[in-house]
C-alpha cells in the first residue's frame, strides 16, 4: 500500500442512504481520492443502504468497513429496521443468555445488510438520572450488571464474526453534559474512576473485547491540560487503557464532528492528535482532506512515525479479515426479508416479557368488581405515541365503552381516554368519575425516553393525578423511562406499578400477559429511583 492509502485506512466517514445524488457523489469522491477505510451509516432504509453499500464497495480498492449505530438493532437508524429493547430495558432482565441471543441476532442482521459492526455494547455505568446522552442506552447503574450484560452482548456479536465495540471509554455515565454539544468533565478521583467507570471495560477486556470507542470526556485527575478530551489524550489512552488495562484491540474514536471536539480544535488537528494518542480509526472527521494532510505532514516532520502508522493499519486490516471482508459476497437481503424474521420477533417478545418489573404489591385486580381503565396519551414532539393497551393488543376486543379479554368472559372494564390536547377540565371530570370504581388501571404513553422537560409528562399528571385518585385502588402501567417515575408526585402511594421501561407493542403485550397470569413480572430495576432501589 502507498503512504496515502495507508493514511486513508484511518478514516471512516458518515454516510446516509436517505440523501440525494450530491451526498452519494461526495462519498464516492472521498473513497476514490482518499482511500477511505470505512463508512458509518446513519439514517435511511434497508434497501437504499444495501444499494449504496454495493456501489461504495465496488469503488473501493480495499474493502470498506461498514459500521452503524445499532445498539438496539438496525431499527435504531433505519426506518424499516426491527428494534430490540433499549439497554436500560435489558438491564432489568435476569437471564443474561437472552442478551447473548439478542447480540447474535443483531449480528446476523448486520451481516445480512453488509454491516460489520453495530458499534455496541454501551458499557457506561449510568449513575446520573439527568444524563442527557447515555441514560436509557446504559444497562443501568450497577457496574456488575453492566459488565455481565456487556460481556453477553459482546460474545453474541463475536459468535457471528461481527465486531464488538465497547463504548464510551472511560465511562460517560455520570455526566449531565452531552458531548455532542460540549466537552463534559468528570471530576472524580482516580480511585472512584477505577472502581466504577472502568470496571465494565476491565471485565470485557478480560473476556476478549475486540474494540473500544474512546469518548470526548475531560478527566482532570488523569490529564489536566485545558480542553483535553480522552479521545486525544495519550496520558489516558496509552498510559491507562493500553498499558495499565493492557488492551491490545482496536481503538475507534467517537464521532469527531461532535462539538466536544470541534469547539476546541481545528479541522484536521484533532484527527492527528487522536492518532498520536493511540487511536487507530478516526470516525466522522469534519474534513478528511485536512486530516489526511495533517497526518502526512506529521510523518514528513517525524512527529508521527511510520511504525505507529503501520501498527494502526495492520490492526485495521486484521479486523477487516476477521469479519470476512476479504471474501465480499453479493448482498442478498432486503427489507421484505428483514420483516419476515419471525425468530427476531419471538426473541423481542421474550426480552420484554423478562424485563417487565413489578413495584409495590404484586399485581392483583379483581375483575369481578367494577374496574376502570384510564389511558393517558402524551402528544410528545420527541417521542412517538403508541396505541393504547386496550386498542392495540390482539387479546382485547372492544365493545363500545367496554372491553372483553379472551378467556375472561365476565370481565367488564370501562375505558377512559385523555390526550394532552384535551382540556385539563376533562381530565378532572374523569378523575372525579373514577372515584366510584373498585379498581383503576392507569397507563401512560408518550413519555420522552430522554430526561428533557420532565420527560414531557404534563404538569397536570405530574402534580395532581395520583394525589387525587384513590392510590390504594390503582394499578399503574409506566410505559417509559423509569427515571420518569420520580417526576410524578404520589407514585409511591400507588398500590401496584408495572414498569416496561419503554413503549412498544411487545411491552404492551407483556402487560396483558401479566394481567392474564400468563407471566409473572420478574424484572429487577437496573437503576434506583426515589422510592425504589436496585436489588
Amino acid at each position: 500500500m502507498s503512504l496515502k492509502q495507508k493514511v486513508g485506512q484511518l478514516f471512516q466517514v458518515a454516510a446516509f442512504s436517505n440523501r440525494g445524488e450530491e451526498h452519494k457523489n461526495e462519498i464516492l469522491s472521498l473513497i476514490e481520492n482518499f482511500h477511505l477505510g470505512g463508512l458509518t451509516f446513519f439514517q435511511g432504509s434497508i434497501d437504499q443502504q444495501i444499494e449504496l453499500t454495493k456501489l461504495y464497495q465496488q469503488k473501493s480498492v480495499v474493502p470498506l468497513f461498514i459500521n452503524m449505530d445499532a445498539e438496539w438493532g438496525i431499527g435504531m437508524r433505519l426506518s424499516d429496521g426491527l428494534s430490540f429493547p433499549y439497554q436500560m430495558t435489558l438491564g432489568a432482565i435476569q437471564d443474561d443468555q437472552l442478551i447473548y441471543d439478542m447480540g447474535k441476532k443483531i449480528a446476523q442482521q448486520c451481516k445480512a445488510l453488509g454491516v460489520s459492526s453495530p458499534l455496541a455494547p454501551v458499557v457506561d455505568v449510568n449513575n446520573n438520572p439527568s444524563n442527557p446522552v447515555i441514560n436509557y442506552r446504559s444497562f443501568g447503574e450497577n457496574k456488575e450488571n453492566v459488565a455481565r450484560k456487556g460481556i453477553a452482548y459482546m460474545k453474541g456479536l463475536q459468535s457471528e464474526n461481527i465486531l464488538d465495540n465497547a463504548k464510551h471509554f472511560p465511562g460517560h455515565g455520570d455526566t449531565a453534559t452531552d458531548s455532542h454539544l460540549e466537552l463534559p468533565q468528570l471530576n472524580h478521583s482516580n480511585e472512584r474512576l477505577h472502581h466504577i467507570e472502568l470496571y465494565p471495560f476491565k471485565k470485557l477486556i478480560e473476556e476478549g473485547l475486540s474494540s473500544i470507542m474512546t469518548a470526548h470526556l475531560q478527566i482532570p485527575v488523569w490529564d489536566d491540560a485545558d480542553n483535553m478530551p480522552t479521545t486525544v489524550s495519550s496520558k489516558i489512552i496509552k498510559d491507562i487503557l493500553t498499558e495499565e488495562l493492557q488492551f491490545e484491540g482496536l481503538l475507534i474514536t467517537d464521532a469527531m464532528d461532535m462539538q466536544g471536539i470541534t469547539n476546541h480544535y481545528k479541522n484536521g488537528e484533532a484527527d492527528l492528535k487522536a492518532i498520536l494518542a493511540g487511536n487507530h480509526i478516526i470516525t466522522n472527521s469534519c474534513d478528511v482532506a485536512a486530516g489526511v494532510q495533517c497526518i502526512l505532514d506529521s510523518i514528513s516532520s517525524g512527529k508521527l512515525s511510520i511504525s505507529l502508522l503501520d501498527d494502526a493499519v495492520t490492526k485495521i486490516l486484521a479486523m477487516k479479515r476477521w469479519v470476512g471482508l476479504q471474501n465480499l459476497h453479493t448482498i442478498n437481503y432486503s427489507s421484505a426479508l428483514h420483516q419476515e424474521d419471525v425468530e427476531a420477533k419471538k426473541l423481542n417478545q421474550k426480552l420484554f416479557d423478562q424485563a417487565l418489573t413489578q413495584l409495590g404489591k404484586p399485581l392483583a385486580v379483581d375483575f369481578s368488581k367494577k374496574v376502570a381503565y384510564l389511558n393517558l396519551q402524551i402528544e410528545s414532539k420527541t417521542t412517538s405515541t403508541r396505541d393504547n393497551v386496550a386498542h392495540h393488543l390482539k387479546e382485547i376486543k372492544k365493545k363500545k365503552e367496554d372491553i372483553l379479554v379472551d378467556g375472561l368472559d365476565t370481565l367488564r372494564v370501562t375505558v377512559f381516554k385523555w390526550k394532552e390536547s384535551d382540556s385539563i377540565e376533562s381530565l378532572q371530570t374523569t378523575i372525579n368519575t373514577l372515584q366510584e370504581f373498585d379498581h383503576i388501571i392507569v397507563s401512560l404513553h408518550g413519555i420522552n425516553i430522554k430526561p428533557f422537560n420532565h420527560f414531557d409528562i404534563p404538569a397536570v399528571i405530574r402534580e395532581r393525578l395520583f394525589l387525587e385518585l384513590p392510590s390504594e385502588r390503582i394499578t399503574y402501567l409506566h410505559l417509559g423511562n423509569v427515571y420518569g417515575l420520580d417526576e410524578i408526585k404520589g407514585y409511591d402511594r400507588i398500590k401496584s406499578i408495572l414498569v416496561t421501561y419503554q413503549d412498544s407493542p411487545y411491552a404492551q403485550k407483556s402487560i396483558m400477559k401479566a394481567f392474564k397470569k400468563e407471566l409473572s413480572p420478574i424484572g429487577q430495576l437496573p437503576v434506583s429511583i426515589q422510592h425504589y432501589s436496585t436489588s
